[in-house]
This record gives structure tokens, C-alpha cells and sequence, in this order.
């Protein structure tokens, strides 16, 4: 008798959303378990107990995998859903925007959603860092509908921190006309479409915990 896939994570979106995004679009059906924030013991009372020799969240189990590092699991079912590059020299281009977009994604959590930063911190950052990653992007991206041609799960990274960005700065998001056709596209993929308009979608929180432009 086999059992679900689990993937667990707080009850946010947070580092799970891309594998949850891979999971809906490659059609596996799974447990999406969700700890409770606001009782921090629901998670540590079993961390050690759970068979993963890294124990941590996001994790995901299927049958003997145990896996934690949410770039470790995205990597393993990037293989699994041939959802990566497939040739040394995209492999090579995979690899760097993987760890570009985590650049950008730390970047912006540290100086925009996790910090007391001011107004015009911020306004430094979305202007100078931000810009640059942006700007990076896009002449990455090129005429290509994803970022190493085909789509694999570094577009689900890069999504996922995009929208976010976009729910925080529409405006800065508009001014890339090829960023905002690349957010467009992946929203339109029929299973994440799907997803998108759901109540479990709609009822996970971006954060662990409440910013005010959410």
C-alpha cells in the first residue's frame, strides 16, 4: 500500500510555496502538513523524532526519501518531474539562477519583510539592489519564455519571489514589461491556474507572520 508524499512547513507560504507550486504542477497528490505558528511545540515536540538527519522545515517524505533544505528537496524533484536541464552547458546557467534568485529573495526578505528598516531604506533598496537584480533578469531571461528555455524549478523559484515582490510594488514590477509577461505566463499554466483560485491556496498567509501590505 503506498502512501501521500508529505511536505510539511509552517501555516504560510514561505520557502514551501515553490515545491508546493512543482507538486500542483506536476499533478502529485500529497499531504500539505502545516504547523501551527502561533504554538511553536507543535513542530519541536516531534523535530527529533521524525527520521530526518537534518531536521528542519520545509521537509518532504516519499516513502524511504526524507528530505530537508527546501533547495535540496526543489533540486530532487526537479529530477523526479524532469523539470530541469537536461545539458552541461544549461545545467551551468540552471544552477546560476537558482542561486541568483535566492540572492534576491534573501535580499529583499532581509531589507523589506523581516526588518525595521525606514521608508527610505527601503526606497534605497527597491531602487538600487532590487533594480540591479531586476535589471539582471531580465537580460537573462531574454527572449526566452523560461529561464533556461524549458520550464524547470527554478521558475518556480523565481515566481514565488516575483509575486511577492509584485504584491508589494505593482509599480515596480510593471516596469519590466518582460517580467510581467513572465509572472503572467507562469500564472496561466493550467494546474497552477487551478491552484491559484483555490480556497487552500488563498488561505496561506505570504509570512509567518503579519506585514502590513499584505
Amino acid at each position: 500500500m503506498s502512501t501521500r508524499p508529505t511536505l510539511a512547513y509552517w501555516a504560510a507560504r514561505g520557502t514551501a510555496q515553490p515545491i508546493r507550486y512543482l507538486l500542483k504542477y506536476a499533478g502529485v497528490d500529497f499531504n500539505d502538513k502545516r504547523y501551527d505558528g502561533d504554538n511553536k511545540d507543535s513542530w519541536f515536540s516531534v523535530k527529533p523524532n521524525l527520521g530526518l538527519e537534518f531536521p528542519n522545515l520545509p521537509y518532504y517524505t516519499d516513502g524511504d526519501i526524507k528530505l530537508t533544505q527546501s533547495l535540496a528537496i526543489l533540486r530532487y524533484l526537479g529530477r523526479k518531474h524532469r523539470l530541469v536541464a537536461t545539458d552541461d552547458q544549461t545545467l551551468a546557467r540552471q544552477d546560476m539562477a537558482e542561486q541568483q534568485i535566492e540572492d534576491m529573495r534573501i535580499g529583499f526578505m532581509l531589507n523589506i519583510v523581516y526588518t525595521d528598516n525606514s521608508e527610505a531604506k527601503m526606497v534605497d533598496y527597491m531602487t538600487g539592489t532590487l533594480k540591479s537584480h531586476l535589471d539582471l533578469l531580465v537580460k537573462f531571461l531574454g527572449d526566452k519564455q523560461w529561464l533556461t528555455g524549458q520550464l524547470s524549478y527554478v521558475d518556480f523559484m523565481a515566481y514565488t519571489i516575483l509575486e511577492i515582490i509584485k504584491k508589494f510594488s505593482a509599480e515596480t514590477i510593471g516596469k519590466y514589461s518582460t517580467i510581467s509577461r513572465y509572472v503572467d505566463r507562469f500564472e496561466a499554466l493550467a494546474p497552477i491556474k487551478a491552484y491559484l483560485s483555490s480556497t487552500e491556496f488563498k488561505s496561506l498567509p505570504r509570512f509567518g507572520h503579519k506585514v502590513k501590505w499584505e
